[in-house]
């Protein structure tokens, strides 16, 4: 056997390379330099195209510059929803809601603010006041002679170590509502219908939703065609249904019936079902829009607590104010 010194392989001769022609060769002399953001090539084909002779002007960056993307696609400003017809739900027409009410992405942090918002604001405990031993109007009394029982010295009869006494550090008018920005709340709201939206779970009507008779029978019969019996179901009005309330205060009890001025975004989170007259969606999006509150007049008591909170803050300061200008 050979050894691996005796091996030999012939080597190939190397070709040398050719040089390659430079970049500059191919180019004509003629020809003018391309900017950048300019393509030639682009710019040529979509001449040539028949979408070329529509009008660009709505596109900004078609304004500034023609070759920034003068084709993109605007983004959509009103989501196309299905009508349903009460109570049947059979689909009726269609009708164009705005994204901002019902594709807007989801936001837990917001929902969460408004919801400690709306449970500060229902859990007051404003009235709770227990008064301190100098409040109950007990004598000063001592109670028993210091010596001589032969039980523990005892004092006042409003000590806190009897049972009619007063107690220690007691609740005295505690304030437990917080302050939550308007626009906070209402993106929170919107946000809430855009959730119910995306889930499939709302359904919006092109009429009122009122029923012909009062009887409980006749909702209860609707409410079991449609398989909503164990649902919990949130009704949003914008009017007075007499008809509709009478047939479901006994027969359906996991449904509830608000006004669009009532609503409030716990309620609105809690539902599996949302049925919602198209008046009072049109409603809530237009006094959920830039710089308009939800006041006392547009909603329910339950949410005009923090401004009256402020209010009651600016007045104690204006009158701090005039009484230090009267000394």
């Amino acid at each position: 056997m050979a050894s691996t010194s005796e091996i030999s392989t012939p080597i190939p001769p190397i070709t040398p390379i050719e040089p390659l022609q430079p970049l500059n060769d191919t180019i004509s002399s003629t020809s003018e330099p391309v900017e950048c953001g300019e393509p030639t090539v682009a710019t040529n084909a979509l001449a040539s195209s028949p979408l070329a002779t529509e009008d660009l002007t709505w596109a900004p960056a078609a304004r500034e510059n023609k070759a920034a993307l003068p084709f993109a696609a605007r983004p959509p400003s009103a989501v196309l929803t299905l009508l349903h017809s009460f109570p049947s739900l059979e689909p009726s027409s269609f009708a164009a809601i705005p994204t901002s009410l019902l594709a807007l992405p989801f936001r837990r942090d917001i929902l969460w603010q408004a919801v400690v918002y709306e449970n500060d604001t229902l859990h007051d405990r404003r009235s709770l006041f227990l008064p301190n031993r100098a409040e109950l109007g007990y004598s000063k009394k001592k109670m028993a002679p210091q010596k001589g029982r032969g039980m523990a010295r005892v004092g006042k009869a409003g000590s806190p170590i009897f049972n009619h006494g007063s107690k220690p550090f007691g609740p005295r008018n505690p304030d437990d509502r917080t302050l939550l920005n308007r626009r906070v709340y209402n993106l929170a709201l919107r946000t809430a219908f855009s959730y119910a939206y995306q889930r499939g779970n709302l359904i919006v009507l092109d009429g009122p939703a009122e029923l012909v008779t009062y009887k409980s029978k006749a909702a209860q019969a609707i409410w079991q065609v449609h398989a909503w019996s164990n649902l919990a179901v949130l009704v949003i009005v914008a009017g007075e249904r007499q008809n509709l309330n009478l047939s479901l205060r006994k027969s359906e009890p996991n449904t509830q019936v608000l006004h669009m001025k009532d609503l409030d975004v716990r309620t609105l989170l809690k539902a599996k079902k949302v049925i919602v007259e198209k008046e009072a969606l049109e409603y809530i999006e237009e006094n959920t829009q830039g710089k308009k509150y939800l006041d006392e007049a547009t909603m329910g008591k339950n949410f005009d607590v923090g401004a009256k909170r402020v209010k009651e803050v600016k007045a104690k300061t204006k009158k701090g104010k005039k009484a230090q200008v009267k000394k």
